[in-house]
């Protein structure tokens, strides 16, 4: 009973993966045809943050000037995940910023922080796709990677003025 239990559970997570949604199936368009505003790209963020819990983890960190929410999102492998304050903790020893001895045997930190001028929304866009392709279940590559890696991703560091790049850019509207 325990293995028809397991290889159930197995097969459900594995249809729950092969549904994820790359941007352009979930934004109905082609990435890069328009500029998609800031609050639609963290609603495929945490689209995506649902779709694979054990995977990717989403924290609020503050506001923008102008209220709009700022978050980073942890990707890398479930051991990694359900481990990130002993990581973060090691990272600080090992960079003497607390006391102690880290280990080396960590996951390297990735840490990608994008659009950070408005009117360069090309990181922001891709963004969605480095997303997407790291957790990508046809991706053997990015699952390989992520057993000893934490990708940290901010999609969007200045929200407000990728705002206001937007508005002039589709003409204030969005369908």
């Amino acid at each position: 009973m325990k293995k028809i239990l397991a290889v159930l559970a197995c097969l459900l997570s594995t249809l729950s993966f092969a549904q994820i949604k790359s941007p352009s199936e979930y934004l109905g368009y082609q990435i890069g045809s328009k500029v998609t505003p800031h609050w639609k790209v963290l609603e495929y963020y945490q689209y995506i943050a649902t779709q694979v819990p054990n995977q990717v983890k989403m924290e609020s960190y503050g506001e923008s000037n102008e209220g709009r929410p700022l978050k980073v999102f942890y990707i890398s492998s479930a051991q990694h995940i359900g481990n990130l304050e002993n990581i973060r903790t090691n990272n600080l020893k090992l960079a003497h910023a607390i006391e102690g001895v880290g280990t080396t045997t960590s996951p390297a930190i990735v840490w990608i922080s994008n659009n950070v001028h408005g009117n360069e929304t090309s990181s922001i866009e891709a963004s969605m796709m480095t997303l997407f392709e790291l957790v990508n279940p046809n991706n053997s590559k990015s699952k390989s990677w992520l057993e000893n890696t934490l990708v940290i991703l901010d999609p969007c560091l200045n929200p407000d003025g990728t705002e206001r790049y937007n508005n002039w850019y589709n003409g204030g509207c969005w369908d």
